[in-house]
């Protein structure tokens, strides 16, 4: 299969002297539970590298920096092939046919009317769907789907946020988003932590279900420089649930190793936003 690299300066950030840590990103609930933690029971060491857990999201680049081109990452709700990012143009140089016509009723609209008009970039595009996306206001980041319908193109959906998507690796489309941030309650990591306190939140709407035993990982990677770690959620049973904000977790996530002087990368991150890659 073919593989392309980026930059590893990008995607591997190096440590500063002490332990980084970022802003979590929970939604506010009405309470907190408590497990007990039991790290996850799949064990690997290669070169340097330490993964546990039975969860597969974090990928490493090959030694060289390149991944699979096929590997799907994600940003602000829409995800892609990693191979995409390389090849992003603007929308009136890229685009064969279709996809301008078909976002132009929109745009039009009273809705569409307050969202950029112009300077559209093209960021996928197969057989039966295409994602644009524009980041020419200051601080917005919009972006559109198109799909392939009896032959031509028509618009499918948009959405308008704050600009600044963290690049991620993609969760398997069968589990839920879980996010964590450091639990406030407990000292910062330093240097010699052995173990990571976290509150976890789970994203999609489940009817305010604590997660419990629908928890799946965590998976933990530690390089040299950085330490990464993702969980996820098993959705529980049923098709259509509320969204009264749901119970968070606090989970003690012990390490393989001390921290030292590792950059801790939150959730599946990539350590990149993705207009990183925007020309």
């Amino acid at each position: 299969m073919r593989r392309f690299a980026v930059a590893i300066a990008l995607i591997l950030l190096t440590a500063a002297c002490s332990p980084a840590r970022e802003a979590g990103t929970g939604s506010p609930t009405s309470s907190v539970v408590t497990t007990s933690t039991t790290l996850a029971t799949t064990t690997t060491s290669v070169g340097g590298v330490v993964s546990q857990g039975d969860l597969e999201i974090i990928l490493l680049p090959d030694s060289d920096g390149s991944y699979p081109e096929d590997m799907l990452v994600t940003a602000c709700e829409i995800t892609v092939p990693f191979a995409a990012l390389n090849d992003i143009e603007p929308l009136v140089d890229a685009d064969q046919g279709g996809i301008q016509e078909a976002i132009e009723p929109f745009l039009a609209n009273e809705e569409g009317a307050f969202w950029p008009q112009e300077d559209w970039l093209l960021l996928f595009r197969d057989e039966l769907r295409a994602i644009i996306v524009n980041v020419s206001e200051p601080d917005v980041f919009a972006s559109m789907q198109v799909e392939m319908v009896d032959g031509d193109w028509r618009w499918s959906g948009s959405s308008l946020g704050e600009a600044g998507c963290p690049l991620k690796f993609a969760k398997p489309d069968d589990l839920n988003e879980v996010v964590w941030r450091f639990d406030e309650s407990k000292p910062d990591p330093d240097q010699d932590s052995a173990s990571l306190h976290l509150i976890l939140n789970e994203r999609n709407c489940t009817g305010g279900i604590e997660i419990g035993d629908r928890l799946v990982g965590p998976q933990l990677v530690m390089t040299e420089d950085h330490v990464s770690v993702a969980f996820a959620a098993e959705p529980p049973p049923g098709e259509f649930f509320e969204c009264p904000g749901n119970p968070e977790l606090a989970y003690e996530l012990e390490l393989p190793d001390r921290l030292g002087d590792r950059l801790i990368r939150q959730d599946s991150k990539l350590g990149v936003a993705l207009e990183d890659f925007l020309p």
